[in-house]
């Protein structure tokens, strides 16, 4: 019995130009939920108000998972009736190219296979949070649309990419900047999206972001038996294309150490030199961590790892095991750790900000390479959560692929 193509051509939904700068929304990771409900409060068509958790809401404001499901879907109902996307005219694979700050990746988007997840096409490397993963999954059921890809990479395919070349010429049916991101989007025709779909059917593939809406996927398909679950909104770029940046973290300071106690702690964990400002503690090189608490700044060298297993070989691990759980006592894979992390691009005044708002210890972290992510997937093994940072990031309010059920039961799934 031959398997399922990987990418299969879908009948999608793209947003409408005059539609774009109200629907799509900027970057999840990069907004505080103060910002985020913000946005919601002010823009009843962001797609943030489709895809807004528990934290996102205002204090006092008790609403439980139920709840947030309902105003969910009352939000993609809004932005359907005002017919804010169009519909393909046929089922296509996409073009989708993202360019910032004279960076550019092209990759195409389509519907992913979920049994890929159980048969070794498509390989993951974090861990999920069971609740995260289930909230995701009844978003699914209860929205009925999915309009964030997965983000997924393998290694480069010249004939996918001639394939997209003469995709590319044409004019975008989607070109709109966000956040300084300029997002296009190309319908492939008919022969074009049969001839990537070929090429792209065995080798295989990593996510690269979208780990709980993985495992939501995988649920879901479970759960419900019908064709449209059973697939996935993903988007595959080239390993070559994809900028990889760091995720710092942010750890209580659980013992209530003065930042000479620590000092003298992490000095027994590696090599560690006090500095003067953050120039001097940015990590430069693998296993540098710069180190913030409370005025003062450290550049910390990690110890040389004592496996060969990938992923303890990444600084994130050896972070996580030598200072983060055997030194302040917190399991960072655990919900209720406490742990905060903020992505690159948001600055490490960030950083030193939230810090010194709430006395967190803050940890600043090399880039994990592409190639390291690879290998722990290789390996079947898991990272710690938020272990890289893939930049700049698809948006949700682009794509919409519809699953005929919830806010979309009108509609024929996609």
């Amino acid at each position: 019995m031959s398997r399922e193509r990987l990418f299969e051509p879908f009948a999608g939904w793209l947003i409408r130009p005059e539609w774009a700068a109200r629907v799509i929304a900027g970057a999840y990771d990069t907004k505080s939920p103060a910002e985020r409900r913000e946005i919601v409060s002010t823009n009843p068509y962001s797609y943030l108000g489709v895809t807004r958790s528990a934290e996102d809401l205002a204090p006092g404001d008790d609403a439980d998972e139920a709840e947030l499901l309902r105003r969910g879907a009352d939000t993609l109902t809004t932005i359907l009736d005002a017919d804010a996307f169009a519909p393909t005219d046929h089922a296509a694979l996409y073009a989708y190219r993202l360019t910032y700050a004279g960076h550019s990746q092209l990759g195409v988007v389509g519907a992913l296979a979920v049994d890929a997840f159980h048969d070794g096409r498509v390989l993951t490397h974090e861990n999920v949070r069971p609740n995260r993963a289930k909230l995701l999954s009844s978003h699914l059921q209860q929205v009925g649309a999915t309009s964030s890809p997965i983000a997924l990479t393998r290694r480069p395919d010249p004939a996918v990419a001639a394939v997209l070349a003469v995709a590319t010429e044409r004019e975008p049916q989607v070109h709109h900047i966000v956040e300084e991101v300029l997002h296009e989007v190309w319908v492939l025709d008919e022969h074009e999206s049969i001839a990537v779909a070929e090429l792209l059917a065995d080798e295989p593939v990593y996510v690269t972001d979208g780990h709980h809406r993985s495992a939501a996927a995988i649920a879901g398909s479970m759960e419900r038996d019908e064709p449209a679950f059973q697939r996935t909104l993903a988007v595959l770029f080239p390993s070559d294309a994809l900028r990889v940046e760091a995720f710092h973290r942010r750890i209580p300071d659980t013992l209530g150490r003065d930042p000479h106690a620590l000092e003298a702690l992490l000095a027994d964990v590696g090599d560690l030199t006090e500095v003067g400002t953050l120039e001097e503690a940015r990590p430069q090189q693998p296993r540098e961590v710069g180190v913030y608490h409370q005025g003062n700044w450290w550049k910390l060298v990690l110890p040389e790892p004592e496996t060969d297993s990938p992923v303890g070989l990444l600084d994130v691990e050896l972070l996580r095991t030598n200072v983060i759980h055997d030194l302040l006592g917190i399991d960072e894979l655990q919900p209720d750790s406490g742990a905060d992390y903020v992505p690159a691009p948001n600055g490490i005044d960030e950083v030193v900000r939230r810090c010194d708002e709430d006395g967190r210890i803050g940890f600043v972290m090399y880039a994990t390479s592409i190639e390291e992510l690879m290998a722990v997937a290789d390996a079947e093994e898991l990272m710690p959560p938020k272990s890289s940072y893939v930049a700049p990031k698809p948006r949700s309010g682009i794509f919409l692929r519809v699953l005929g059920t919830g806010a979309t039961s009108h509609l024929d799934p996609s």
